[in-house]
């Protein structure tokens, strides 16, 4: 999807350690990394020890101002925006607009397909535990929602992919034990446990059937 182009400096709008480690490799004249979570700073240095890290939140108008960057990632960051900034999702891609002066590449997740299926179950489960703990769950947005957006904030999208999930173990372990981190913080130390017993009855069944192909990933390339 790049092509000849330079990646010149290069923009992690919403760093993780995998998205940052991958932009490590490039060949840029500089790497600039965001992140509103501080406790990834120490795993973030250690995937790009040359990178910029700036801590901060894009509802702060003065979040990078005056600069701008010949390549943006924007990596599963629209759909983790509501667990920090609820509903700024619909404002982010215009607050990103300044600061992109070539190519954008946003990736995503399609939302969970509401199949019934033990996949399914494995979602609402982890999304039910987030939310007996207090916190707000990540809300994922299709793929062609996300190119309207991009046209109405002044992008040009220039190409589009699904990518279909083939999920099992990993997918179920890794889901259910984000349900499982959240039960010391429930109110109710009595659904806690039972929520628990359910949370591992429901990961025995899962991995039992195996892998699946469920849902799909995302990729958008955009210019400005």
């Amino acid at each position: 999807m790049q092509g000849e182009r330079p990646w010149g400096d290069v923009l992690d709008a919403g760093a993780g350690t995998h998205s940052l480690g991958w932009l490590a490799g490039l060949q840029a004249r500089s790497l600039t990394a965001v992140t509103v979570e501080t406790w990834r700073h120490a795993g973030l240095r250690e995937s790009a020890p040359t990178a910029r890290l700036v801590p901060g939140q894009w509802t702060d108008p003065l979040l990078l101002a005056g600069e701008a960057f010949d390549t943006v990632l924007v990596d599963y960051v629209i759909g983790a925006i509501d667990g920090h900034a609820p509903y700024f999702q619909y404002a982010f891609l215009g607050r990103l607009r300044a600061h992109c002066r070539g190519r954008v590449y946003v990736v995503g997740l399609e939302p969970p397909p509401r199949d019934n299926s033990t996949l399914d179950e494995v979602c609402r489960v982890r999304d039910a535990a987030i939310l007996l703990a207090g916190d707000r769950c990540y809300r994922e947005y299709p793929r062609a929602l996300v190119e309207r957006w991009l046209g109405e904030n002044g992008y040009r999208v220039t190409e589009a992919r699904d990518f279909p999930n083939r999920l099992g173990a990993r997918f179920v372990n890794g889901q259910l034990d984000v349900a499982v981190r959240k039960l010391p913080r429930f109110s109710d130390a009595a659904l806690a446990a039972r929520f628990g017993a359910h949370v591992e009855a429901l990961r025995a069944r899962a991995l039992d059937e195996g892998e699946r192909t469920w849902g799909a990933d995302w990729v958008i390339v955009a210019q400005v």
